[in-house]
C-alpha cells in the first residue's frame, strides 16, 4: 500500500498497566499492540488505561490483557488505499494493525488517513473522523428470552457469559429505560468479562465490565 504507516510497538500480555503507560509516554504514542509470541492477541490504548483501568480500580500492577481490546481488526500490509478507507468505514476502530502473514509489521491510524487523504478521499475520511467510525446498527435486534432463560446477577467485575447472551443494565432513576445489548465476545473460554457488547440503543460495539446493576440473561437452546 502507498499509505504511510508506523512501525508496531508491542508488549506481552502480562505487561503491567504501569509499564504500558510508561512505554506509551516514552514512545509518544497512544496505543500498544499486544502479542503473545508472534500472535497478535489485542490492542490497548491510553483511553483503555483510563476507562478500563483507573476508572475501574484495576491495580497499577494489573496485566495489560485485563484492559485490552480483543478481536483486533487487521489488514494485510499489501492492502490498497481504498481497502483501508473501507475498513475504517466498516468497523468501529481508529487504528488498524497491518499484517505480513501472521506477523504484525505496522499500524495505520485514522489520523494517518486524514493527513494523507487525497482531495477525492477527504470528505469521506473527514466524515469518519467526525463520527468516530460509528458501527452499523444490528438491525435484527436481540433474540427474545425463552421460558428456559436463566438469569444471573453480575457482581462488580464478575459474571460469566457466552456469545449470544443478553446483558441488561438497570437504570436507577425513575422513568429511565434499561439498557440492553448482545454479547459478541467474552474475555476467556470460561466466559469472564470484559464482554464485547453491541448495544441495542445505539448499535455501537464497546467493551463492558458488568457492575452490580447488570443482569446477564443466558439464552438456553434445548
Amino acid at each position: 500500500m502507498t499509505l504511510g504507516y508506523h512501525a508496531p510497538v508491542t508488549v506481552a500480555p502480562d505487561t503491567s498497566l504501569t509499564d504500558a503507560a510508561g512505554l506509551m509516554d516514552r514512545a509518544g504514542i497512544g496505543s500498544l499492540l499486544v502479542v503473545d509470541g508472534d500472535t497478535l492477541v489485542g490492542i490497548v490504548t491510553d483511553r483503555d488505561l483510563v476507562l478500563r483501568g483507573i476508572a475501574r480500580r484495576v491495580p497499577p500492577d494489573g496485566r495489560i490483557d485485563d484492559v485490552m481490546t480483543m478481536g483486533v481488526v487487521t489488514l494485510p500490509v499489501t492492502a490498497a488505499r481504498d481497502e483501508v478507507v473501507q475498513a475504517f468505514a466498516a468497523h468501529s476502530v481508529r487504528r488498524l494493525p497491518l499484517m505480513d502473514g501472521v506477523r504484525v509489521v505496522g499500524l495505520v491510524t485514522l489520523d494517518d488517513l486524514l493527513v494523507e487523504a487525497t482531495p477525492a478521499e477527504l470528505p469521506q475520511v473527514a466524515a469518519l473522523v467526525r463520527s468516530e467510525v460509528r458501527h452499523p446498527r444490528h438491525e435484527a435486534g436481540l433474540p427474545l428470552p425463552t421460558a428456559s432463560t436463566r438469569v444471573a446477577r453480575a457482581a462488580p467485575g464478575r459474571g460469566q457469559a457466552t456469545v449470544g447472551d443478553q446483558i441488561i443494565v438497570h437504570r436507577h432513576a425513575a422513568g429511565e429505560p434499561n439498557r440492553d445489548g448482545e454479547i459478541l465476545q467474552v474475555h476467556s473460554p470460561a466466559g469472564d468479562p470484559p464482554f464485547r457488547v453491541r448495544w441495542a440503543d445505539t448499535g455501537k460495539v464497546t467493551f463492558y465490565y458488568p457492575g452490580p446493576d447488570a443482569e446477564i440473561r443466558h439464552l438456553v437452546t434445548r
